[in-house]
């Protein structure tokens, strides 16, 4: 008798049970709501718990989290191996999403000087300086007396003397703005036009300084001046349009379902 009674409630539990899954398909639980899937992946109401209930919020986490699942697939699927420091590093799906996708769209990018040189060309005018530039060499001296010979070296000789003075002291050439150098070396640079300046003394001795080129504020930087840039935002332009290709792709092959109400969208 008791065996029944308890096999009778047994079945009540699971008949219970049953029964509130299916009455709520989209949830695990009250509080446990599927938010959304991608294939067998699925993410949850209390995987959004920590972005607060601001939609925006949430929106930006289900979509990085679609993007991300999609491209680990795609990962998967081609076999794309993971260093064992990057599986060391890869608690969250955008690591590895990173790594796959440098191993694959991203690997073949190249930007030809061709491509440098015509963007260069057809966006000139967003290279004109805003503010005053130099190209200054300056080599750091422990005396005085030393920083007044170095000076006189320059003054005479110019930029033919700059590969002697740096074998025998510190020194650097660069490309500056003008308010990036330290206040007394800025004020001497900056005065206009080319030229030696100092000695100026600051805490580890005295700054000699050779402006060998002076580019004023509404002149164009060269097309070596910004050569490295221009590659880089082409670099980028590159990715984003392979990211968009692909995430487009992958998302037209997968089962992705995506719970609007739960988001508030019809």
């Amino acid at each position: 008798m008791k065996k029944n009674v308890f096999s009778f409630l047994g079945s009540c539990v699971i008949l219970l049970v049953w029964f509130c899954g299916c009455s709520n398909p989209g949830s695990d639980s009250e509080n446990i709501i599927i938010v959304a899937r991608v294939g067998e992946h699925v993410i949850l109401s209390s995987d959004l718990g920590g972005f607060g209930s601001d939609p925006q919020n949430q929106g930006q986490l289900l979509n990085r989290w679609i993007k991300n699942q999609l491209i680990n697939t795609y990962g998967d699927e081609l076999g794309v191996q993971v260093g064992v420091r990057q599986r060391e590093l890869i608690d969250d799906l955008t690591l590895k999403s990173s790594e796959i996708l440098n191993k694959t769209i991203y690997n073949n990018i190249s930007i030809s000087s061709d491509e440098v040189r015509n963007y260069y060309n057809k966006n000139i005018s967003a290279f004109k300086r805003q503010k005053n530039w130099a190209q200054v060499f300056t080599v750091i001296l422990k005396t005085e007396n030393d920083a007044k010979n170095i000076l006189k070296t320059l003054k005479h000789h110019g930029r033919k003397k700059h590969a002697e003075i740096s074998r025998g002291h510190l020194s650097w050439l660069t490309v500056v703005r003008e308010g990036n150098l330290m206040k007394q070396l800025n004020s001497a640079v900056f005065k206009g036009g080319v030229g030696v300046v100092g000695p100026i003394q600051f805490g580890l001795g005295f700054l000699v300084s050779h402006v060998v080129d002076y580019y004023p504020a509404g002149s164009i930087a060269g097309l070596d001046e910004v050569y490295d840039k221009i590659v880089s935002m082409l670099y980028l332009a590159k990715r984003r349009k392979k990211f968009k290709a692909l995430i487009d792709r992958l998302s037209a092959k997968a089962d992705i379902y995506i719970n609007k109400p739960f988001l508030g969208e019809e």
